[in-house]
């Protein structure tokens, strides 16, 4: 079979996603997947690109971020608006870095706290950019569109589960698929081991299942082992290691026990493949030297589960030419950010945290001629109100991301940075912000750097035809 039929094969399966309403009430038409199948018979665009070695890794902000005082506009009347409007939640001006070359509106300025300065490095040395309240979106919706309610609205706004779920799949929760596995679908043919498309450093995540691929989780410390099979003895004797081993990989006689099988014995091919290769990896050991953070409080990355995780993904990305990968979509994820209180005490330390593992991994891709290859971008499951509730801030909508990686056009804001107050056009209660920029047209970005063509696309993200701008403009 040769390799366009293949291609044509791989976009058609992935139809089916496609023509079934994947947001719940909104009645997503089957005439989205006539129309996906109409452009490849018609040949609008090509296959996707998979030469070269690139890989595209979310970190998960768990909760919630409180991204207001993450990017703070410093400009007197911006600053102003964002301290009455955030009270006693609002990050001293004195303690903020400088953010150059914003690229929004004249006489306008922003900056990161002290506790982002790793980051803020990266930043003014163009390789980190900030994109601009981002949110879930089924379409662009104004304020009174907001205020009017209906199905123009994204399902379910402001609950955890939903809004995570929305994030990484443009569903609410109970979504069969992910918009990274979908990507791993039109991608994995790329790969030698295509098991190792979608890998996850931090449990099942809906995010990398596809229609198809099916997520390979990694243990902070690598591969997670049957350990029973490793075992010289068990259970006093030297035979039961065999023993188990026959059992568990016997396809038995009904489907359910042939598929377990199937999927322990890639566990097992995968496994063994994946300790020898990490294993040359050549990626350092995390520091064990103690890091003083602005606050006085402490840090040290080889005991953050953060840091952790991203060094495993390190090694599989040091790893994956030499496994004859191609495309590779990995996640991280961190907790601890549902600030309802104590807000001000934990946000510094949660700053931290994500500022210096990144750092450290984004060095250690560029000391290894990597970081042109990789693109890291962050997700959460909303932002948080602009007011305070007395001691923290409860879940609103809009907030802004960080995209870092050697192909990221830094040292700028994308999208539209709003006015941090009340009343205004992207406020619709409570300090919540409307978003301007939609999860869908932030994902379009990434799967373009990915190599995915504008169909391929459509096929990942189903209401990506709802908006006008596809490609936000911050990789190369």
């Amino acid at each position: 079979m040769n390799a366009s039929r293949r291609h044509f094969l791989r976009q058609s399966c992935g139809l089916a996603t496609t023509a079934t309403p994947l947001l719940p009430g909104f009645n997503t038409p089957l005439a989205m997947g006539l129309a996906s199948i109409g452009a490849l018979a018609a040949g609008q665009a090509a296959a996707a690109d998979t030469s070269g070695y690139r890989a595209l890794v979310c970190l998960y902000l768990a909760g919630g971020n409180d991204a207001h005082n993450w990017v703070v506009p410093t400009d007197t009347a911006s600053y102003l608006d964002y301290s009455r409007t955030r009270g006693a939640l609002a990050w001293p001006a004195v303690k903020l870095q400088a953010l150059s070359s914003a690229g929004q509106a004249s006489g306008r300025t922003f900056g990161m706290p002290l506790e982002l300065a790793p980051m803020h490095k990266w930043y003014e040395a163009g390789k980190l950019a900030v994109l601009s309240n981002v949110g879930s979106l089924v379409r662009p919706l104004t304020r009174t569109e907001y205020l009017a309610g209906g199905s123009a609205l994204p399902p379910k706004l402001y609950s955890h589960n939903d809004q995570t779920s929305f994030w990484q799949s443009l569903a609410p929760e109970g979504a069969a698929s992910g918009w990274g596995g979908r990507m791993g679908d039109l991608l994995q043919s790329a790969n030698a081991h295509p098991a190792l498309t979608g890998v996850s450093a931090c449990g099942n995540a809906v995010f990398l299942t596809g229609n198809t691929v099916q997520q390979f989780q990694i243990g902070e410390s690598g591969p997670v082992r049957i350990e029973a099979l490793d075992r010289a003895q068990s259970m006093g004797s030297t035979q039961t290691a065999a023993l188990l081993r026959k059992v568990i990989l016997s396809s038995g006689a009904n489907p359910l026990q042939a598929e377990y099988a199937r999927i322990t014995q890639r566990s097992l091919d995968t496994t063994a493949l994946l300790t020898s290769a990490l294993s040359s990896a050549g990626i350092p050991a995390l520091p064990t030297g103690t890091v003083t953070l602005p606050s006085g409080a402490t840090l040290r990355l080889d005991q953050d589960g953060l840091a952790r995780q991203l060094r495993m993904v390190a090694q599989m990305i040091a790893a994956g030419s030499g496994l004859g990968m191609r495309r590779q979509v990995f996640m991280v994820s961190l907790g601890g950010f549902d600030t309802h209180a104590n807000q001000l005490r934990d946000q510094p330390m949660l700053m931290a945290r994500v500022a210096n593992s990144v750092d450290w991994f984004l060095s250690v891709l560029q000391g290894g001629g990597l970081l042109d290859r990789t693109t890291l971008f962050t997700a959460s499951d909303f932002g948080r109100t602009l007011t305070s509730n007395g001691q923290g801030s409860d879940h609103g909508w809009g907030a802004h991301h960080f995209i870092a990686g050697g192909a990221v056009k830094g040292r700028k804001i994308y999208g539209q940075f709003p006015i941090t107050a009340l009343g205004t056009t992207t406020e619709v209660d409570n300090g919540r912000l409307l978003p301007t920029t939609s999860v869908t047209q932030y994902a379009a970005t990434l799967g373009r750097w990915m190599g995915l063509s504008r169909s391929e696309l459509g096929l990942v993200l189903p209401t990506l035809s709802n908006f006008s701008a596809t490609d936000l403009g911050f990789l190369a």
